[in-house]
């Protein structure tokens, strides 16, 4: 005697609950976003300024800004995406665009953890133990855009395969969603009958 499986419907979120943690989905990621482009702007004065005291501002406010709300907000954008994954049809890793998006944003959680934020700190700290009127030598290297483009390119993709949806379902979401085949024939002689 074979066993089977029985499959339970996934969890599902209200329409109530979906759209408010959809909201707070789209809010967060615009958000890390925002702050990306707000970086990019004081990354760009720090690095073209011909004042040491607006460069020291600067980097500053990066740190102010970014430091504090990096963290927070990406790991928003992390958390509200997974909730909307596991609570709706879309799975996490049933449809391809989904399972990029998710790989995308746990790639750049990670990268803001581990590298961004470390690098924001350590130019905050040079730029406190440089004195005044001296500029902060590492706050001058363009290199510090590179964060700043792939960050953004991150998110632009991102927003892009939640608008358009590409490239269907993956091997397993079609595995999962596939209907088993003894009710797809019991439902064919139904019909024929």
């Amino acid at each position: 005697m074979g066993t089977s499986t029985v499959r339970r419907p996934p969890m599902t979120l209200t329409p109530r609950w979906r759209k408010l943690v959809l909201v707070v989905h789209v809010v967060s990621s615009l958000g890390w976003l925002g702050i990306t482009m707000v970086n990019a702007v004081l990354t760009f004065t720090s690095v073209y300024t011909e004042d040491a005291r607006r460069q020291h501002a600067a980097i500053l406010m990066m740190d102010q800004i970014g430091g504090y709300l990096l963290l927070p907000v990406s790991l928003t954008a992390l958390i509200s995406g997974l909730v909307l994954g596991v609570g709706t049809k879309w799975g996490l890793i049933r449809y391809k665009w989904v399972a990029i998006k998710l790989v995308l944003t746990l790639t750049a959680a990670g990268l803001t953890l581990f590298s961004l934020l470390p690098g924001i700190r350590e130019l905050a700290a040079a730029a406190e133990s440089t004195m005044d009127g001296l500029f902060v030598a590492a706050g001058r290297r363009v290199d510090g855009f590179h964060p700043i483009i792939v960050s953004s390119t991150m998110y632009v993709t991102m927003t892009v395969l939640s608008v358009y949806k590409p490239g269907g379902k993956t091997p397993y979401g079609r595995r999962v969603t596939a209907t088993p085949r003894h009710v797809a024939e019991a439902t064919s002689r139904r019909l024929r009958s």
